[in-house]
């Protein structure tokens, strides 16, 4: 029966106005979501600020591969699980960013958001979330859209570590991979584990981040409701996680194939010589900047400018459909054939290789993948974050039998050879003494080991015992060929034994530098200011301490080692080709080293102490750097520490300009009308008490180069 309003007489009006917007509100809220990929959701509403690098609104067409990728994160895809492994600059983590829009706007569910540190997740959300939301009016609180404000008055507001969707009250929760309180207590629908290499494999002794972070979203996966997201370069290959989650069994594999501009045939692009030992991209002799593409369809050479158009939305294709194993080429119709019969599959995983970004070319490539040149560290960090590929390690441990028949007979002790122009020194101090070796340096990374020594004595207090002796033989001077006599440019000293009593020697001199060695394959030679400890209790769990350690040097001994065994391996090959031919080779390979004729055998075996194992921890397959057994490292520890000095001084920024300039200056004979310029540097004869080595080596003390032991001096 209709409802009489005859009798509210000129209030009727109000009462009809007020029921028609009380219709609108319950139809509103019955109302389905509208049914939207994604992608879509990106192209019709996310938005760039004016000072970013792309403005405006969001393309497809800057990164047609994306659009797969960001629709299998959609609820009416089955797809419970994206795996990206993927070089850097690609935009994977837009694509990530855009999914949480849509989820505030369509698909309202709490997310754990978890990044390698809470503190990496924050600067993430500052730099990148907050920018995209304050961009896209769909998204700005300002302008009423789906993200509540921060620090709201009400106290309902987004904070710095959880986004508040403004629609329902589900959030965005960032976490830290390192903090075991972050990741615990929580039933969630969506989770993203960003940078998933640096992920620790075992947290705080409770299992890993990636087990805490699926039991978060037990409850929605039993109904089928969850969706997950991994993204990351991959690392070194067998102890990548990315890696080991893209080739996981069960694992739908899916690679971008290229439509070729000229014969309308896909095809895949791979960086490595395939079997006829052609390259897919290649470059004129000496100019790798001009890198072009050459396609196994039809071979037309192809320029960078041309990918784009070769790029589709649909140019995924799984690694192998039905068994069947695919070839580097297809026709079109061939291609949606196979793509009619993948599988709507519930794990999927991406490959972004630096070939197929938008924000890399060709060129770039090539020009990077030159530089690395001989040199293993190099090389490393151009595969896992320009290729996107896992880094495999290579090449057994090097002889030091044979590096022991390399042994120069044309300098020795006493005597500074010609060649090296910069002098670093490196100690790696133990319980009962310190070993130390000085080495000089040229263009190209070449080095000649022109010291080592074991001084023993007490380290664990400051300016006693070992600690005196070090610091009487590094502020010897050394004499170059023509009569100058220079102090250390740069000394490390290691701070991992006696950390009070390292700083306190390197305090004595504006030189000296101390370092911790860390281990891990992505970390740089040098880093400064990373976080040794985290809070594990209180309001800043999972913040960095802020002990002094926080801003320590800390080593990537991992690379730094594979780099030093590359090299040593290209000084054997160039010695076994010059032996086999009887003359000079007309080139000389990176980081060429060079030893002494008194240079003991315990150095050479040192060295050469460790290798390459795969190990299984915490149910994580790793490769880490292990003794070998009865063997010390304690000289490979200091030529570690001797690369990271002259990481210090910049070498490699060096131009060939810059090491003539230096060779000139440090070369050239000492005119006496001048005086002695390192007149004030005291000059102190090495300990007169016989140097011997610690109960379980044989390692002897040697005279560093231009010491005259009867003077005390230097040449």
């Amino acid at each position: 029966m209709a409802f009489d309003l005859e009798g509210f007489g000129t209030t009727r009006p109000i009462l009809e106005a007020n029921a028609g917007r009380l219709d609108k509100a319950f139809a509103d809220g019955f109302r389905p979501a509208e049914r939207m990929l994604v992608s879509e959701w990106a192209a019709k509403y996310r938005r760039f600020s004016d000072d970013a690098p792309i403005p405006g609104r969001w393309r497809h067409e800057t990164a047609p591969y994306l659009v797969e990728i960001m629709d299998a994160l959609s609820p009416q895809d089955p797809c419970e699980e994206v795996i990206l492994r993927k070089c850097a600059q690609s935009g994977g983590t837009a694509a990530v960013e855009n999914w949480i829009g849509y989820i505030s706007d369509l698909a309202p569910g709490p997310m754990l958001f978890v990044q390698a540190t809470l503190k990496a997740g924050l600067e993430w959300s500052a730099e990148k979330l907050w920018p995209m939301i304050e961009s896209t009016p769909r998204l700005d609180p300002a302008r009423g859209g789906t993200i509540r404000q921060l620090g709201e008055a009400t106290g309902d507001g987004s904070t710095k570590n959880k986004l508040r969707f403004a629609r329902s009250s589900s959030y965005v929760a960032l976490a830290g991979a390192n903090s075991a309180a972050g990741l615990r207590s929580r039933t969630m629908r969506y989770a993203v584990e960003d940078d998933l290499d640096q992920f620790p494999d075992n947290l705080d002794g409770q299992g890993s981040p990636e087990a805490m972070v699926d039991q978060r979203l037990k409850v929605y996966r039993r109904r089928g409701l969850s969706k997950r997201a991994k993204i990351s370069t991959p690392t070194v290959k067998g102890a990548s996680k990315i890696d080991a989650a893209f080739n996981a069994d069960g694992v739908d594999r899916r690679f971008a194939w290229y439509a070729c501009p000229h014969c309308a045939s896909r095809f895949r692009i791979v960086w490595d010589p395939q079997a006829d030992g052609e390259r897919d991209i290649q470059w004129p002799d000496g100019r790798p900047e001009e890198a072009y593409l050459v396609p196994r369809c039809c071979g037309t050479v192809t320029h960078h400018w041309q990918k784009l158009s070769m790029i589709r939305p649909d140019c995924w294709l799984s690694e192998s459909i039905d068994g069947e194993t695919l070839p580097l080429v297809l026709t079109e119709e061939e291609f949606q054939g196979l793509r009619a019969r993948m599988p709507r599959s519930v794990k999927r995983a991406f490959d972004i290789d630096g070939m197929l970004t938008s924000f890399q070319t060709w060129g770039d490539m090539a020009v990077e993948f030159v530089a690395c040149r001989g040199d293993q560290f190099k090389l490393m960090g151009w595969t896992m974050l320009t290729r996107g590929a896992a880094f495999e390690l290579r090449g057994a441990t090097p002889d030091h039998e044979r590096l022991k028949a390399l042994r120069s007979q044309d300098w020795g002790t006493g005597q500074m050879p010609v060649g090296p122009i910069v002098l670093t020194r490196a100690s790696d101090v133990q319980g009962d003494g310190i070993y130390t070796e000085l080495v000089g340096w040229g263009p190209d990374a070449e080095s000649w080991s022109l010291h080592q020594a074991f001084l023993p004595g007490n380290t664990d207090v400051p300016g006693e015992g070992a600690w005196v002796d070090l610091d009487r033989l590094s502020r010897q001077p050394t004499t170059f060929p023509g009569g100058k006599a220079l102090p250390l440019d740069w000394e490390v000293v290691d701070g991992g034994y006696h950390t009070k009593a390292a700083e306190e020697y390197a305090r004595m001199r504006p030189n000296r530098m101390v370092v911790f060695g860390r281990s891990g394959w992505q970390r740089p030679i040098l880093g400064r200011g990373e976080n040794l400890k985290y809070e594990r209790q209180g309001s800043r769990t999972g913040f960095a301490s802020k002990k002094a350690e926080d801003k320590a040097y800390l080593v990537g001994v991992d690379g730094v080692k594979a780099m030093f065994y590359g090299f040593l391996r290209s000084t054997l090959k160039l010695a076994a080709e010059e032996a086999k031919t009887g003359v000079a080779a007309d080139h000389r390979p990176r980081g060429l080293c060079h030893f002494s004729r008194d240079t003991p055998d315990e150095w050479f075996e040192m060295i050469t102490a460790e290798t390459i194992v795969s190990v299984v921890e915490h149910g994580y397959p790793k490769k880490k750097w292990q003794p070998l057994p009865g063997r010390q490292n304690h000289y490979l520890d200091c030529r570690v520490y001797n690369v990271a000095a002259a990481e210090k001084l910049m070498l490699d920024t060096l131009s060939e300009a810059d090491w003539a300039r230096l060779r000139a200056e440090r070369y050239a004979a000492r005119d006496p009308a001048q005086g002695d310029l390192l007149a004030g540097v005291t000059s102190i004869a090495p300990p007169t008490s016989p140097v011997t080595p610690a109960a379980d080596t044989e390692t002897k003390a040697i005279r560093p180069p231009g010491f005259v032991d009867v003077e005390g001096d230097y040449l």
